[in-house]
Protein backbone atom coordinates (compact mmCIF):
# COMPACT_ATOMS: atom_id res chain seq x y z
CA UNK A 1 0.00 0.00 0.00
CA UNK A 2 1.45 3.39 -0.94
CA UNK A 3 1.79 6.19 1.63
CA UNK A 4 -1.12 8.16 0.18
CA UNK A 5 -3.44 5.15 0.57
CA UNK A 6 -2.29 4.69 4.17
CA UNK A 7 -3.10 8.32 4.91
CA UNK A 8 -6.56 7.89 3.42
CA UNK A 9 -7.17 4.73 5.45
CA UNK A 10 -5.93 6.38 8.65
CA UNK A 11 -8.23 9.36 8.19
CA UNK A 12 -11.12 7.00 7.46
CA UNK A 13 -10.38 5.08 10.68
CA UNK A 14 -10.21 8.26 12.76
CA UNK A 15 -13.45 9.64 11.32
CA UNK A 16 -15.30 6.36 11.74
CA UNK A 17 -13.99 5.96 15.28
CA UNK A 18 -15.16 9.45 16.24
CA UNK A 19 -18.58 9.12 14.63
CA UNK A 20 -19.35 5.71 16.14
CA UNK A 21 -17.86 6.79 19.47
CA UNK A 22 -20.21 9.75 19.63
CA UNK A 23 -23.14 7.44 18.78
CA UNK A 24 -22.21 5.10 21.63
CA UNK A 25 -21.54 7.93 24.08
CA UNK A 26 -24.81 9.66 23.22
CA UNK A 27 -26.78 6.43 23.65
CA UNK A 28 -25.24 5.85 27.08
CA UNK A 29 -25.79 9.44 28.19
CA UNK A 30 -29.38 9.55 27.01
CA UNK A 31 -30.07 6.36 28.94
CA UNK A 32 -28.44 7.78 32.10
CA UNK A 33 -30.35 11.02 31.65
CA UNK A 34 -33.68 9.20 31.41
CA UNK A 35 -32.79 6.99 34.38
CA UNK A 36 -31.89 10.08 36.43
CA UNK A 37 -34.77 12.38 35.52
CA UNK A 38 -37.55 9.86 34.84
CA UNK A 39 -36.74 6.64 36.70
CA UNK A 40 -39.08 3.82 35.61
CA UNK A 41 -40.47 1.05 37.75
CA UNK A 42 -38.83 -1.49 35.43
CA UNK A 43 -35.55 -0.88 33.60
CA UNK A 44 -35.91 -3.85 31.24
CA UNK A 45 -37.01 -1.95 28.13
CA UNK A 46 -34.36 0.76 28.52
CA UNK A 47 -31.63 -1.81 29.12
CA UNK A 48 -32.69 -3.84 26.09
CA UNK A 49 -32.82 -0.76 23.86
CA UNK A 50 -29.37 0.38 24.97
CA UNK A 51 -27.99 -3.13 24.49
CA UNK A 52 -29.27 -3.30 20.92
CA UNK A 53 -27.83 0.13 20.12
CA UNK A 54 -24.42 -0.88 21.48
CA UNK A 55 -24.50 -4.21 19.63
CA UNK A 56 -25.52 -2.53 16.38
CA UNK A 57 -22.98 0.30 16.62
CA UNK A 58 -20.04 -1.96 17.48
CA UNK A 59 -20.87 -4.51 14.79
CA UNK A 60 -21.60 -1.90 12.15
CA UNK A 61 -18.47 0.11 12.86
CA UNK A 62 -16.30 -2.99 12.43
CA UNK A 63 -18.23 -4.11 9.36
CA UNK A 64 -18.25 -0.79 7.53
CA UNK A 65 -14.59 -0.07 8.14
CA UNK A 66 -13.46 -3.55 7.09
CA UNK A 67 -15.73 -3.39 4.05
CA UNK A 68 -14.25 -0.05 2.94
CA UNK A 69 -10.60 -0.77 3.78
CA UNK A 70 -10.51 -4.55 3.21
CA UNK A 71 -8.88 -4.81 6.65
CA UNK A 72 -10.13 -6.87 9.58
CA UNK A 73 -7.63 -5.13 11.85
CA UNK A 74 -8.97 -1.73 10.72
CA UNK A 75 -12.51 -2.81 11.55
CA UNK A 76 -11.57 -4.05 15.00
CA UNK A 77 -9.49 -0.94 15.73
CA UNK A 78 -12.39 1.28 14.69
CA UNK A 79 -14.91 -0.60 16.82
CA UNK A 80 -12.61 -0.72 19.84
CA UNK A 81 -11.71 2.94 19.41
CA UNK A 82 -15.37 3.87 19.14
CA UNK A 83 -16.08 1.91 22.33
CA UNK A 84 -13.28 3.80 24.09
CA UNK A 85 -14.54 7.18 22.87
CA UNK A 86 -18.13 6.28 23.81
CA UNK A 87 -17.03 5.08 27.25
CA UNK A 88 -15.08 8.28 27.83
CA UNK A 89 -18.05 10.42 26.78
CA UNK A 90 -20.25 8.34 29.07
CA UNK A 91 -17.96 8.77 32.09
CA UNK A 92 -17.53 12.52 31.60
CA UNK A 93 -21.23 13.02 30.90
CA UNK A 94 -22.21 11.00 33.96
CA UNK A 95 -19.90 13.10 36.13
CA UNK A 96 -21.41 16.30 34.74
CA UNK A 97 -24.95 15.01 35.30
CA UNK A 98 -24.05 14.03 38.86
CA UNK A 99 -22.56 17.48 39.47
CA UNK A 100 -25.76 19.11 38.23
CA UNK A 101 -28.29 16.76 39.84
CA UNK A 102 -27.01 15.48 43.17
CA UNK A 103 -29.99 15.78 45.50
CA UNK A 104 -31.10 12.78 47.58
CA UNK A 105 -33.89 11.81 45.19
CA UNK A 106 -31.55 11.79 42.20
CA UNK A 107 -28.88 9.84 44.07
CA UNK A 108 -31.54 7.29 45.01
CA UNK A 109 -32.52 7.03 41.32
CA UNK A 110 -28.85 6.41 40.46
CA UNK A 111 -28.66 3.67 43.08
CA UNK A 112 -31.83 2.06 41.72
CA UNK A 113 -30.48 1.99 38.17
CA UNK A 114 -27.15 0.38 39.07
CA UNK A 115 -25.26 3.00 41.02
CA UNK A 116 -22.09 4.94 40.42
CA UNK A 117 -20.01 1.77 40.07
CA UNK A 118 -22.07 0.78 37.04
CA UNK A 119 -21.89 4.20 35.38
CA UNK A 120 -18.18 4.82 35.95
CA UNK A 121 -16.65 1.33 35.78
CA UNK A 122 -18.91 -1.58 34.82
CA UNK A 123 -20.62 -0.21 31.71
CA UNK A 124 -17.49 1.36 30.17
CA UNK A 125 -15.55 -1.90 30.60
CA UNK A 126 -18.41 -3.95 29.17
CA UNK A 127 -18.74 -1.59 26.20
CA UNK A 128 -15.00 -2.02 25.51
CA UNK A 129 -15.32 -5.81 25.60
CA UNK A 130 -18.42 -5.73 23.39
CA UNK A 131 -16.62 -3.36 21.00
CA UNK A 132 -13.71 -5.78 20.63
CA UNK A 133 -15.77 -8.94 20.15
CA UNK A 134 -18.55 -7.56 17.95
CA UNK A 135 -16.13 -5.33 16.07
CA UNK A 136 -14.19 -8.45 15.15
CA UNK A 137 -17.37 -10.23 14.05
CA UNK A 138 -18.47 -7.26 11.95
CA UNK A 139 -14.98 -6.86 10.50
CA UNK A 140 -14.78 -10.50 9.45
CA UNK A 141 -18.14 -10.24 7.71
CA UNK A 142 -17.21 -6.89 6.13
CA UNK A 143 -13.89 -8.23 4.87
CA UNK A 144 -15.61 -11.33 3.50
CA UNK A 145 -18.17 -9.31 1.59
CA UNK A 146 -15.58 -6.86 0.28
CA UNK A 147 -13.25 -9.54 -1.09
CA UNK A 148 -14.40 -9.06 -4.69
CA UNK A 149 -14.60 -5.26 -4.49
CA UNK A 150 -11.82 -2.86 -5.52
CA UNK A 151 -9.57 -1.37 -2.82
CA UNK A 152 -9.82 2.23 -1.62
CA UNK A 153 -7.95 4.63 -3.82
CA UNK A 154 -7.71 8.24 -2.71
CA UNK A 155 -10.77 7.79 -0.50
CA UNK A 156 -12.99 6.58 -3.37
CA UNK A 157 -13.84 3.07 -4.50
Amino acid sequence: MVEQDRTVVRSLLVRATCVWGVVLGAALLIRYLFDTLMPPADYTMRAATLSYIIIGACTTSGFSTAWRTHSIVGGVVTSLGAAAVGSFISIVGSAVMLAIWHDLTTLDAWRSSGGLQEAFVDVPLKVMAIGAVLGLAGAVIGKGISTGLPRLENGVK
